[in-house]
């Protein structure tokens, strides 16, 4: 070989070395203050989760029902006890260990700091162990996605499954819920924001067939309106739910209720909805998505309470079909009871209806500000 030739292959390999080295990016070093806590486990270190976000001004959320963590600053981190999957920012990573949860206390391995924390923190720590001072990190660039575009409306039941009925006047929750769908999206559409139906009109969607309709739609939200029911005639009021486990007898007698029409269903197996997705990836998915679920909810119950429309009962969880199987941020709205004779009289109203729809409209704008100006709720 030439020597000019072995220059130019040189140079080139030298150039590729580093364009690799400048796509890494500096990656964070261990904070000094945290050398005390490092524990070994199996030969590896690993660093307890809360003296690590302490030290690098993080936000953190433990969720029991799914058992992942999300940390939080300039961006999103999500992990899981048991598993070395992570999402970051919503990119699949993986460690090079497992987390782990030892005496109620969450560890991480160090390979978090320096393959994870960069993403999401705005600069490394100035002082290093050996006194030495670290260029920042690298800060993920604002993806510009925070904008609530689409939504899916869910009017529950239908056909041949009828929902609640009223003892009175026979109302039928399918009715009443299309009805609010349908003036809901008229409204949405008024504003800007693009608007899918999972049915239009009084057809039977099965629930797997609800989940498949919006996941396929790349929504950013979804709303799945209900009317509702209960054996205790004196309950009234609104209620929002999101995903989590059932807190309470009459929120595990409505999920039973609501998630009973998967037994109208031929053919369908509960759990189609992870699909092609790995148990540990969707569980973390879903966690990414609660908090914007809860916030979605505490937006619309707010705006409920300020309409004075009926009895804010406000925010609530269970474990509905509808809101497990959906990617996105996800809420069920029951928008009063049929049980309830005076409640039952106004459900019957449109112009009662109307109203209702007003403030859904105004509660989930004021979610869309809030989403949009904090970029995500990550400020």
């Amino acid at each position: 070989m030439k020597p000019s030739t072995r220059f130019i292959v040189a140079a080139c390999l030298v150039a590729l070395f580093i364009a690799g080295c400048a796509s890494q990016g500096p990656y964070l070093r261990l904070d000094p203050s945290l050398q005390k806590d490092v524990r070994v486990f199996e030969g590896t270190q690993y660093i307890p989760l809360i003296p690590l976000c302490d030290a690098y001004g993080l936000r953190w959320d433990w969720d029991p029902f799914m058992n992942t963590a999300a940390i939080e600053r300039k961006g999103k981190i999500v992990l899981r006890a048991g598993s070395d999957v992570i999402l970051v920012n919503g990119v699949e990573k993986r460690l090079d260990r497992p987390v782990l949860v030892t005496g109620s206390v969450v560890y991480v391995p160090l390979s978090l700091v320096r393959n994870g924390l960069n993403a999401i923190v705005e600069t490394a720590p100035r002082y290093a162990s050996q006194g030495q001072t670290y260029a920042p990190a690298q800060v993920a660039a604002p993806s510009g996605k925070y904008t609530i575009e689409t939504i899916v409306l869910d009017a529950g039941h239908g056909g041949k499954d009828p929902g609640a009925i009223s003892r009175r006047f026979r109302i039928k929750e399918k009715d009443q819920a299309l009805y609010v769908a349908r003036q809901l999206k008229k409204a949405l559409e008024a504003r800007g924001i693009r608007v899918i139906m999972t049915r239009s009109d009084d057809t039977f969607i099965s629930l797997p067939g609800r989940v498949d309709i919006a996941n396929r739609s790349d929504a950013d939200l979804f709303v799945s309106i209900h009317l509702n029911s209960s054996r205790s005639r004196s309950l009234t009021g609104f209620e929002c739910y999101y995903l989590s486990e059932a807190t309470d007898d009459n929120s595990r007698a409505l999920e039973a209720f609501e998630n009973a029409s998967l037994k109208l269903e031929e053919g369908t197996a509960v759990g189609e909805n992870s699909k092609g997705l790995g148990t540990t990836l969707w569980d973390m998915k879903l966690t990414e998505n609660r908090h914007e679920s809860m916030e979605l909810a505490s937006h619309i119950c707010r705006a409920v309470d300020r309409s004075f429309l009926t009895r804010n009962r406000g925010t609530k969880t269970a474990r509905f079909y509808v809101l497990k199987g959906t990617r996105m941020p996800s809420v069920l709205v029951e928008v009063g009871y049929l049980s309830n004779r005076l409640e039952e009289l106004k459900l019957k109203d449109q112009k009662y209806l109307d109203k209702a729809v007003d403030a859904l409209v105004r509660g989930i704008e004021a979610y869309k500000s809030e989403y949009e100006r904090t970029e995500g709720f990550t400020l």
